[in-house]
């Protein structure tokens, strides 16, 4: 819910309550809000098309499409699966931030977001139906595997453009 209302404390929110510190986006140097950091960043926009590629579905444009009009897209048996998969995926990009923010640490690549997660929802599933938790469990591995072969695959192309 803290998602649709707004009050994740993204660094434009903390500038609201009069934070002091930087209000750039710790992955590029746009201004950090929700829109921002889980939709338009360059972390977040490889993230939701490695979905696209891998599941061919149309990423979310916003949080409000997110938990509304986008999810509504979907059969009601599979909406449980997307919000699972979609809430693991919003939440590695949050944790990967805080880690850039707090820890001072950069993630190795897309991948290590996409990675974490995966592991999430993997984690999520076992909270879920047999049936459930394996199709969840099957859908980690897929993104897994075709985003490490995208990004291996942008390798190569840049290799050759050297």
């Amino acid at each position: 819910m803290v998602f649709k209302k707004g009050v994740i404390l993204t660094k434009d929110n903390l500038a609201k309550r009069n934070w002091k510190g930087d209000t750039k986006c710790c992955f590029c140097s746009s201004s950090e809000t929700i829109q921002h950091l889980f939709f338009d960043c360059h972390v977040a926009r490889f993230v939701w098309n490695a979905v696209y590629v891998v599941f061919g579905i149309q990423p979310p444009t916003s949080m409000s499409s997110l938990l509304g009009s986008w999810l509504g897209n979907f059969s009601r048996k599979l909406q449980k699966h997307i919000l699972v998969g979609a809430s693991a995926l919003c939440w590695a990009i949050w944790l990967s931030r805080n880690d850039v923010v707090f820890q001072k640490t950069i993630p190795n690549s897309y991948l290590q977001v996409i990675f974490r997660g995966t592991y999430r929802a993997r984690c999520w599933s076992q909270m879920s139906k047999e049936e459930e938790k394996l199709s969840l469990k099957k859908r980690a591995c897929c993104l897994e595997s075709a985003s490490h072969g995208i990004l291996q695959q942008a390798r190569l192309e840049l290799q050759e453009h050297d």
